[in-house]
């Protein structure tokens, strides 16, 4: 049976939320089989989402790529740091490769699918194969941005030259200076398993979503007004005052049935939460966090009124009153989730490479 290679980041967790999506939608419309390369903690999530599929899906673990580094309870780069970790991950990344190479030399792979790691594209020119990219940004114009130097961006331009095709999801980053063939697609989302939801949303009504990443690691408890309501909490976040905290575990494979379940989220803005409040048609805003990796997304919600700003004093103390009338001032504009259709195209690619 032929067999698409889908490597995935380990930078960031959204990455692998997306990648299960698109999966589950290229098993359900094809014969592949697909194997998914990605780090030990990007598996184990992946390996719950896709449980249904486990004749059809096979792991390989692999470091997919190096990490930014920020300044301690901060989204700011370390440039420096960041610049040691991307330069020790391109030194070993040719051995890196012929190892993953080896593993997979018996395996039929027909394509190779990276969700922004270029070791998936070497991989691919290795074998031979088809090569498609797809992401909210690149590692070219993100170190871009964060001013690493010429030979880092020139390295990852030239390897990312080398795609098929790249699929930019609606409200990527900048992708200006590349020479790939690239297309847009549309927002993507895992399936809200409706009994889950619908359970949760009955027992806990109302409910709001907490998930602002780096400011949990701070000591400070959120001190929330919210009488007879409930705060769905991701991470580590100690919450006082008059509300009911449901905490989620680490790494929960399916946090959008809780999103689901909710009248609004506060979130950190990365690509996956934002795009997943967008698809459910749940309200949200976003932590205002100044120079973060992800800036470009959140300018874009912002200008174009699909979240509200909040700020981490007003998280740290908060009354749902307030929040409520901050969640009237946006668009409730529910997105199409292209996934059906991400998965078909890249399908399409792959077999038109060929």
């Amino acid at each position: 049976m032929k067999t698409i290679a889908y490597f995935v980041t380990d930078s960031g967790f959204g990455h692998i939320t997306r990648s299960t999506a698109i999966i589950k939608y290229i098993l359900e419309s094809s014969d592949y089989n697909v194997m998914l390369i990605s780090n030990r903690d990007q598996i184990n999530h992946a390996t719950i989402g896709l449980r249904q599929y486990e004749k059809r899906v096979s792991f390989a673990k692999a470091d997919t790529d190096a990490n930014p580094v920020f300044y301690p309870n901060s989204l700011k780069v370390d440039v420096e740091k960041t610049t040691e970790s991307v330069q020790g991950y391109i030194d070993e990344l040719e051995d890196n490769m012929f190892d993953l190479y080896w593993l997979m030399k018996g395996i039929d792979i027909c394509g190779v699918i990276t969700d922004l790691s270029v070791l998936g594209i070497m991989i691919a020119k290795k074998i031979g194969v088809p090569c498609v990219g797809i992401s909210n940004y690149t590692w070219y114009n993100r170190y871009k941005k964060f001013g690493l130097s010429d030979a880092i961006l020139d390295f990852y331009k030239s390897w990312f030259d080398q795609l098929d095709s790249l699929l930019k999801f609606k409200f990527s980053d900048d992708m200006s200076g590349l020479d790939c063939p690239i297309e847009n697609v549309g927002l993507v989302c895992r399936d809200v398993d409706q009994t889950s939801s619908g359970d949760f949303k009955k027992r806990f009504w109302p409910a709001v979503y907490l998930s602002v990443g780096q400011v949990e690691k701070k000591k400070e408890k959120f001190n929330i007004n919210f009488p007879s309501g409930t705060i769905v909490a991701t991470g580590n976040i100690e919450v006082e005052g008059k509300v009911h905290l449901v905490k989620l575990p680490p790494r929960l494979s399916h946090t959008q049935d809780y999103i689901a379940a909710c009248s609004f989220a506060l979130i950190k803005g990365g690509w996956s939460s934002v795009s997943e409040c967008l698809i459910l048609g749940i309200p949200f805003g976003i932590l205002e966090q100044g120079d973060s990796e992800d800036e470009e997304l959140c300018n874009m919600l912002f200008e174009e009124n699909l979240a509200f700003k909040t700020t981490e004093d007003e998280l740290r103390s908060f009354d749902i009153k307030t929040m409520n009338i901050k969640t009237t001032t946006i668009k409730h504009e529910k997105f199409k989730n292209d996934a059906p259709n991400v998965a078909k195209r890249l399908i399409e690619i792959i077999e038109n490479v060929n």
